[in-house]
């Protein structure tokens, strides 16, 4: 109604009987709309029935008719939304899917001399011998075997390899042979047990994994000499000595075992420790930084390799770009395989090159720079015993010694006068384009030489 307009109500009654009508009548007006405006009529339905009768399937029109006009579920929904805009989007490809064919199957046949045109006796398909019966005889029978709760092999070997990833030593030490060459389990019950929890919790490596590493075992040190700081879980300092006699190899596992992390994952030590490290999940391979002339040497030499520019040049080694006729020399000499065969388990050097790679690769070279700029951008820490203490902990995950603050500290101030009296362009050489605003370049220079030498410690890539 308008504003000017008028409204008249007119009552009738026509009840005869005294007493029994309207005596006094209330009218409320409301400039709110009404259910039967804003509601749909399957919403009044469900209203107007008995609260009994409404179970989840039918009241669902309700909750969705709800969602659309309720504010705060309505703001709700708008904030999921934009979340999930700003994940990282999965990377999806087009899988081609072959389908066996059911109605009329091709025949196979053996071949004379092997000559396709000469063909012989028919042959139907089937599992080895050696195999139990399976229900069918198709490739998709024997997949569904391999899996099934009735053959414990593939998960005893899918849970060994996870343990040798995790301790150095698989539970069976010839991880590529379970036969009967192979070694037998030092912990057979333990590798049963942990077999069947892989199956029970739906092949899922994450849990497999979570179970493992939150054990008592894996959380060990992998000391075993005892130190004024500690010792090893669950063993008494009397006890070392004959145990080291007894089990010098660890496979009685009263201590962990100290191994160096995989080649694809020393760069993102280095990247982890500078703060360059990039969180970005997913996406295509990218190109980290490579020496000159590497690309060349790829078959025929028509692969050019394009560094990565941005966020992509510190991806984890993960996304890494591997060209198999030229892979990046920074993997190989950290021991990555060739991905010409297919590689089990690893084998592990130490060789000078190693260290010479990381004080003078690119990619490392980056990495102290970074590391430098971090501990002198950082307003918190107001000297050089607390830069050079954080600088120790973003490598190692530990306090310095005294012994090991007063060699970096040596190694700065020497490090200070040879840049402040030395070419000032040798000086900003050293930190390129990672300098710490308003610091002098001697002062820079001086933190990337000593932050070169604290990533290049052996116990930044070794698994303590």
């Amino acid at each position: 109604m308008k504003a000017d307009e008028t409204l008249v109500i007119e009552l009738e009654q026509n009840y005869k009987q005294l007493g029994h009508t309207i005596g006094r009548l209330r009218l409320l007006a409301a400039s709110e709309e009404t259910e039967d405006s804003i509601a749909p009529e399957a919403v009044r339905k469900i209203l107007s029935e008995e609260p009994k009768r409404r179970n989840p399937v039918v009241i669902q029109p309700l909750w969705d008719w709800m969602a659309k006009v309720d504010p705060e579920v309505v703001a709700a929904d708008t904030a999921l939304k934009q979340a999930e805009a700003k994940l990282p989007k999965p990377p999806l490809m087009d899988v081609r899917v072959i389908s066996q064919r059911t109605n009329n199957p091709r025949k196979t046949n053996l071949l004379h001399r092997g000559d396709f045109l000469q063909p012989a006796d028919d042959v139907t398909p089937g599992a080895l011998s050696t195999l139990p019966p399976l229900k069918g005889s198709s490739r998709l029978d024997l997949a569904k075997w391999l899996v099934s709760q009735n053959n414990p092999l593939t998960p005893r070997v899918t849970v060994n390899h996870f343990w040798t990833r995790l301790f150095g030593e698989g539970l069976v030490h010839t991880v590529a042979d379970f036969g009967v060459r192979g070694d037998p389990p030092t912990h057979p019950e333990l590798l049963d047990w942990l077999a069947d929890e892989f199956m029970k919790q739906g092949w899922s490596r994450k849990k497999i994994l979570k179970t493992i590493m939150m054990s008592a075992t894996y959380r060990q040190s992998s000391e075993f000499v005892v130190r004024p700081s500690g010792r090893p879980a669950g063993l008494k300092p009397e006890l070392q000595a004959a145990v080291m006699e007894i089990d010098p190899k660890n496979y009685l596992l009263w201590r962990q075992n100290r191994l160096r992390v995989e080649g694809e994952i020393v760069r993102d030590l280095y990247l982890g420790a500078s703060g360059l490290l990039s969180a970005k999940v997913g996406g295509p391979s990218v190109y980290p930084p490579i020496p000159e002339g590497i690309d060349a040497l790829s078959y025929a030499g028509n692969f050019k390799w394009t560094t990565s520019k941005g966020e992509d040049r510190y991806r984890r080694g993960m996304y890494t770009f591997f060209k198999r006729t030229a892979p990046h020399p920074d993997l190989t000499t950290f021991d990555c395989p060739d991905a010409n065969t297919t590689n089990v388990r690893r084998t592990v050097s130490n060789t000078p090159l190693q260290a010479l790679t990381t004080l003078n690769a690119e990619a490392f070279s980056e990495a102290a720079q970074a590391l430098a700029k971090r501990v002198l951008s950082d307003a918190s820490l107001k000297d050089d015993t607390a830069r050079l203490t954080r600088a120790f902990r973003h490598c190692v995950a530990r306090v310095p010694t005294a012994k090991e603050l007063s060699a970096l500290q040596k190694l700065l101030d020497e490090s200070r006068y040879t840049y402040q009296n030395g070419p000032a362009d040798e000086a900003k050489a050293a930190f390129g384009t990672h300098a710490a605003p308003n610091i002098p370049a001697a002062e820079n220079a001086a933190w990337v030489a000593v932050s070169r030498i604290v990533l290049n410690l052996d116990e930044l890539i070794t698994r303590e």
